[in-house]
């Protein structure tokens, strides 16, 4: 799959945790998740749309989604924290969290390997 395409999909992942997070719990801060997952999907569309765009829209995307893997760390150690049965406060926070981290990272593992086979395209 294009790495335009992986943005989309990833976008819209984040959008519908923090749509669905935020219609669960009635929390302003649920919806977190949603513009992270604009900025990203956008980023995506417009490397669709405008291909002189794409280095630069796609490392955009990047730098978002590690801004959201690094802001949503401790919530993932939480969720893992969790699963192996220690109580933690929020357990709800925690799944959005995680999940949000998971996209992220493996949005971010997508476009590392796409950059690097950008790079060694150019260099043959």
């Amino acid at each position: 799959m294009e790495i335009e395409k992986t943005a989309i999909l990833a976008g819209v992942a984040l959008i519908l945790i923090g749509v669905m997070a935020s219609l669960l719990t009635g929390q302003p801060t649920a919806i977190i998740p949603a513009p992270f997952g604009l900025l990203i999907g956008l980023s995506g569309f417009i490397a669709l749309k405008k291909p002189g765009a794409k280095k630069h829209a796609m490392h955009v995307s990047a730098a978002v989604a590690l801004i959201g893997l690094l802001a949503t760390l401790t919530g993932a150690i939480a969720g893992i924290q969790y699963l192996f049965g220690i109580e933690i406060e929020r357990p709800l926070a925690a799944a959005v969290q995680s999940s949000m981290f998971v996209v992220c990272t493996i949005y971010i593992y997508f476009a590392v390997r796409s950059f690097v086979q950008a790079r060694s395209n150019r260099l043959k």
